[in-house]
């Protein structure tokens, strides 16, 4: 038993911000390349909880997980101007489609495959999404499909190697000869551009409190939308509650895009939420459970991540795309924006920077979709 009741609202939340306030340190420092703040949230929180310093659940993280996560996808979002991002994007939008395809086909694939040991479609759809949208849609088709804070911990701790490994394969294989020859790049000799960004955010109080009073206003109509169309169907919503506030996200984004861009803070506001959700879901893991699944999950990351970008590739010949094109496109759906933006810099193609940024927006849309999609499919 925890000495820390569960009902202790005000020691459990100021452990939560710590362990919040942790992870940006980390990602910060020297050391966040190596070991993410993401990683350091799950592992302290873990620590806490199997050593009973604090319990497994909480009202705290009731609250969170009902409240906050849905408060922060659209500020996450609320720029994700879609006729920008299809002018932006170009043919990497059609690269982009080739990686969810090889996504889709390699979680498909792994959960016929290891279904026997552990993978349920709760687990494909929570990789799909997270594969495809990153962290975002990954803790929001989570919470979606009612996945709980042990199986989250799992699963997220089961894919950090193969996603390393994934992002290795992905820098190393524009090098090897047998892929050029099959898919050449004409933009070599771009020049490297110098991608770090600079920006300090800025936190004015004006622009904070109206993205989060709408941000909370977009979660309350999802709501209305949702209670309606149950009403309508005679069928419950609410695991569809994160689709609901997506679509009415992209929807305010699109009609009001000019007034939205200008907004500054929101999106480290939705970061400092999803942050605290990671912190959640490591004080609710349970170190049994993860040591009785975790390796079935590992393996089948490592299914779905090569058969995922084997047909990513494959998709990309017939389409006739750019190897630059290919690797954006496949970068975007597999290791995010900010690592493919990397990749891109590092090989000098300068002129793929815009389109990463451009589909590492389109793939939380995406992801959230997707990966309900097929966790529904599945079961």
């Amino acid at each position: 038993m925890s000495p820390i009741d569960p009902h202790n609202v005000l020691t459990l939340s100021a452990i939560l911000l710590l362990l919040t306030w942790l992870g940006f340190v980390m990602d910060a420092s020297r050391f966040g390349r190596a070991l993410p703040g993401v990683v350091c949230i799950l592992v302290a929180g873990a620590l806490l909880s199997n050593f009973h310093i604090t319990p497994f659940s909480s009202d705290v993280g009731d609250f969170v997980g009902r409240y906050i996560v849905p408060a922060a996808v659209p500020m996450l979002m609320i720029k994700a101007d879609l006729k920008k991002i299809f002018i932006e994007s170009g043919r990497v939008m059609v690269a982009f489609a080739a990686a969810c395809v090889g996504i889709v086909a390699g979680v498909v694939a792994g959960f016929h495959l290891l279904q026997p040991w552990h993978v349920s479609a709760k687990v494909a759809g929570f990789y799909t999404g997270g594969f495809i949208g990153g962290t975002i849609s990954m803790i929001a088709v989570g919470n979606a499909v009612k996945m709980t804070a042990d199986e989250i911990a799992v699963a997220t701790g089961a894919s950090m190697i193969p996603s390393i490994l994934g992002l290795m394969a992905l820098v190393s294989l524009p090098n090897l000869r047998f892929v050029r020859r099959h898919l050449p790049c004409k933009l070599e000799g771009e020049g490297v551009v110098a991608c770090v960004n600079t920006e300090v955010p800025q936190f004015q109080l004006t622009h904070i409190t109206g993205a989060l009073a709408l941000s909370l206003s977009i979660c309350a109509i999802a709501r209305l939308v949702e209670s309606a169309v149950a009403s309508l169907i005679g069928h419950d919503q609410s695991q569809y509650n994160i689709l609901y506030v997506t679509t009415v996200t992209i929807v305010v984004a699109n009609l009001f895009p000019r007034r939205l861009q200008a907004l500054r803070g929101e999106f480290e506001l939705g970061m400092i939420f999803m942050y605290m959700f990671f912190a959640v879901i490591g004080l609710g893991t349970n170190m049994t459970t993860f040591l009785d699944h975790a390796v079935s999950l590992f393996f089948y990351v490592i299914i779905l991540l090569s058969v995922g970008m084997a047909v990513t590739f494959m998709l990309a010949k017939l389409l006739k795309l750019d190897l630059a094109e290919a690797v954006t496109g496949c970068g975007a759906a597999i290791v995010g924006p900010a690592a493919t933006v990397a990749v891109v810099a590092g090989k000098g193609w300068s002129s793929m920077v815009s389109p990463a940024v451009m589909m590492g927006i389109f793939c939380h849309i995406a992801g959230n979709f997707i990966g309900i999609t097929v966790a529904t499919l599945l079961s």
